[in-house]
């Protein structure tokens, strides 16, 4: 009787893509402060900017009675 894998040992059939995510991430040296830089500056590249959405936050006052 062999038990069920874990979850994470499971053949989901996204093996091709946690690839892709490994080999992005190796770029960085899988540093989340460093791809996310490289981000930040492809955010601001003219092929992007319909892309991005912005939201302007908004404090509204609390009235008290």
């Amino acid at each position: 009787m062999n038990p069920e894998p874990p979850p994470a040992l499971q053949d989901d059939g996204l093996d091709w893509l946690r690839e892709i995510r490994r080999n992005i991430t190796a770029e960085f040296d899988h540093d989340p402060h460093r791809l996310g830089e490289k981000l930040r500056e492809m955010e601001k590249l003219p092929q992007y900017a319909g892309r991005i959405v912005r939201v302007k936050k908004v404090l509204v006052p609390v009235i008290q009675d």
